[in-house]
C-alpha cells in the first residue's frame, strides 16, 4: 500500500507452490520472480484501520450528502466471510463502542445533525425500512410474515417495493432495535468459509424528511416551505463464493447461483459505468433486483 493509501500493489509470484519453504526469502525478493500490479482507488485500508476512519474517509460524504436532501447508497461488497457484516454494523450498537461499524456511526451523524438545526422552523422526519432479498425474492425483514414483495414503478413514488414497511424513528435507539429484529430475521447459513454466512443481501434504508419554513413578508397564514428528502441505503451484500472452497451443496448450492448471479449484475453495471473507453452503450440497471432498489 502506498504511503498516501490511494494505491496498492498485487505480486503475482510465477510458480511460487514449486519452491521449497527454505527459499521462499530469497525466491521473494527476485524481480524476476514476479509481475507487479498496481491498482488506484479513492482510498485503500489494511488491517490497522480502524472503523471510524473507514466511515469518516469513506461513508460520511454520503451522509451529509443525504442530510442534503440526495440519495445516496453505501454498500460493502466482496467474497464471503471478508468481514462485510463487520465493517457495516460491527459488533454491538454501542455509541461508545469503538468496533462499531457504517451504520451506527452514519445514524448518529444524522441524528447529530438533527439536533444542531432543529429550530422552530425546521423539522424532520426520519423513517427507515429493512429488506432482504434471498434467491430474487424480497422480504420484509421488520415483519414476521416472509411475503414475496414486489417492485413497482410509479410516476410519482418513482421505483418502490411494495407493500415495505415504513417506520418513524424519532432516536438512534429506535432505529438501533428496529436493527437487531430485522438482523435476527436474516437468512444465515454455516459454510466452509464462514461460521454465520449471510445468504440474502440485505438494505436498511434511513430516509431523511427536512421542512424549513421561511416567513419572508411576514404572512403567518401564506408561509414557503422549502421540503429536502434524502434516502439513504445501507447495503450489506451477501458474498461471492466459489463452490470448490466452500462445499455448497443442495440448498446451499442454489443460494450459492443465486448470490453469484447477482453479484455478477452488479458487476456488469460498475463496469459499465467506469468504462473509460465508452465501449458500453447499455448499462444494464434492470438485470437484478439489487440494482433496480438502488436505482431508485
Amino acid at each position: 500500500m502506498s504511503s498516501d493509501k490511494k494505491k496498492i500493489n498485487i505480486y503475482e509470484y510465477y510458480n511460487i507452490d514449486l519452491v521449497e519453504p527454505n527459499d521462499l526469502p530469497e525466491y521473494m525478493e527476485n524481480q524476476n520472480n514476479y509481475t507487479m500490479h498496481q491498482f488506484s482507488f479513492d482510498y485503500v485500508y489494511d488491517q490497522e484501520s480502524s472503523q471510524e476512519e473507514v466511515y469518516e474517509t469513506t461513508a460520511k460524504p454520503a451522509v451529509l450528502n443525504t442530510l442534503e436532501g440526495f440519495n445516496a447508497t453505501i454498500m460493502a461488497y466482496g467474497q464471503t466471510g471478508t468481514g462485510k457484516t463487520y465493517t457495516m454494523e460491527g459488533f454491538k450498537y454501542n455509541n461508545h463502542d469503538p468496533q462499531r461499524g457504517i451504520i451506527p456511526r452514519c445514524i448518529e451523524e444524522i441524528f447529530k445533525y438533527i439536533q444542531n438545526c432543529s429550530d422552530s422552523k425546521t423539522t424532520f422526519m426520519v423513517r427507515t425500512s429493512y429488506l432482504q432479498i434471498y434467491n430474487e425474492y424480497i422480504s420484509d425483514l421488520l415483519r414476521t410474515e416472509r411475503v414475496n414483495l414486489h417492485i413497482r414503478e410509479d410516476k410519482k413514488k418513482g421505483v418502490y417495493v411494495e407493500g415495505l414497511s415504513e417506520w418513524a424513528v424519532r432516536t438512534p435507539n429506535e432505529i438501533y432495535s428496529l436493527m437487531q429484529k430485522g438482523a435476527s430475521s436474516r437468512t444465515t447459513a454455516s459454510t466452509k468459509m464462514n461460521d454465520v454466512s449471510s445468504r440474502s443481501h440485505a438494505i436498511f434504508i434511513i430516509i431523511v424528511e427536512q421542512m424549513n419554513q421561511t416567513d419572508e413578508d411576514g404572512n403567518e397564514n401564506d408561509i414557503p416551505r422549502q421540503i429536502k428528502v434524502g434516502k439513504l441505503n445501507l447495503v450489506d451484500l451477501a458474498g461471492s463464493e466459489r463452490v470448490r472452497v466452500t462445499g455448497a451443496t443442495g440448498k446451499r448450492l442454489e443460494e450459492c447461483k443465486k448470490i453469484n448471479q447477482s453479484l455478477s449484475a452488479l458487476g456488469n453495471v460498475i463496469a459499465a459505468l467506469t468504462d473509460a473507453k465508452g465501449n458500453r452503450n447499455h448499462v444494464p440497471y434492470r438485470d437484478s433486483k439489487v440494482k433496480i432498489l438502488l436505482d431508485s
